[in-house]
């Protein structure tokens, strides 16, 4: 009866694991698209070196 219930509460936790990746990439994804969420590149002066 124990390992029923231990089962039962795994494959919930395992489900509500995978609704709550899917909801904060979709999350992400629409911030990134919206313009909220910005990615810059910081280069240091050696990077800057290299290329010229």
């Amino acid at each position: 009866m124990l390992t029923a219930a231990l089962q039962t509460l795994f494959k919930l936790g395992v489900i509500f694991m995978l609704a709550f990746m899917i909801a904060c990439t979709v999350f992400i994804v629409l911030c990134a698209i919206h313009g909220d969420i910005k990615i810059s590149i910081n280069r240091d002066e050696t990077e800057n070196d290299k290329e010229k």
